[in-house]
């Protein structure tokens, strides 16, 4: 019976250092290259960042989900509760979410290569060599 290795940077590796924005390969802090834009590839391994284009745009989507689920919702209950005004709620949710999305951006641009390789683990310069478990 054949036993397959584990591979050295699992799903949960990944997702750890995802979510504090360090690189799924080698867990170090060196992938953007300004509050807009990730490196071409990762300074301490070299693991390549850059996918087809279009492929980060899906922090996009992250922000929308993290606006509503941060911002939109709550925003609701204040104006539910008579806390604040329908006008109030709106501006506020306007001018909250567009900085929230901005404070965020470096993180979702993180979070668009970790979700990338949580899905697919064995793609990673560590792992080459390694298939998933079935």
């Amino acid at each position: 019976m054949k036993t397959e290795k584990a591979m050295p940077v699992t799903r949960l590796d990944v997702l750890r250092r995802g979510v504090v924005g360090c690189c799924p390969n080698c867990g170090r802090r060196s992938l953007l290259q300004s509050w807009f834009r990730l490196r071409p590839s990762c300074q301490t391994c070299g693991m390549a960042l850059a996918k087809s284009s279009g492929f980060y745009s899906g922090t996009t989507s992250i922000g929308y989900v993290a606006s509503i689920l941060f911002i939109i919702i709550p925003l609701c209950f204040l104006v539910t509760f008579k806390i604040v005004s329908v006008v109030q709620a709106v501006l506020l949710g306007i001018g909250g979410t567009f900085l929230f999305m901005l404070g965020l951006y470096p993180l979702m641009l993180c979070w668009m290569v970790m979700a990338y390789y949580v899905a697919l683990p064995e793609e990673l310069p560590a792992n080459e060599g390694f298939t998933p478990p079935h």
